[in-house]
């Protein structure tokens, strides 16, 4: 799937991928800036890549058409990025900081952060225990 997109019959590119799942290609607007974007949710193999193509100003009159193409010469995307959460390590610098276990010790842990200390499953359950006995 691919497209050309014009601004004010001026040809911005043509975007696309052969493995393309969805293309977005929106219009951003504040008072000041408007904008046009391009990007799309492809397949390489087992795994989704969003694309980002274009961030192009344009002016608060300027009309946008867009164009569907059977092919054509697409750039490299500005950015690409990888979908899906990849696959995190525990690590001994996360504790939970009720029990000061670290998190390859414990079953879970829900990371803190500098206003929030982190807790682990096993002490959420004793916490669960301990509100339960007092109803």
């Amino acid at each position: 799937m691919y497209f050309d997109i014009y601004v004010d019959d001026k040809k911005l590119g043509t975007f696309g991928h052969p493995n393309v799942e969805n293309i977005n290609i929106a219009l951003s607007g504040a008072p000041d800036q408007n904008y046009v974007f391009a990007g799309a949710v492809c397949r390489e193999g087992e795994t989704q890549y969003h694309y980002h193509w274009l961030q192009e100003e344009i002016g608060h009159a300027s009309q946008v058409r867009i164009v569907p193409v059977e092919s054509g010469l697409v750039p490299p995307p500005i950015k690409r990025f990888e979908m899906g959460r990849a696959a995190r390590k525990a690590s001994e610098h996360n504790i939970c900081e009720f029990c000061q276990r670290n998190e390859k010790e414990v079953p879970r842990l829900i990371s803190g952060d500098s206003n929030r200390p982190g807790i682990c499953s096993d002490c959420v359950e004793l916490c669960r225990e301990i509100l339960r006995d007092e109803a």
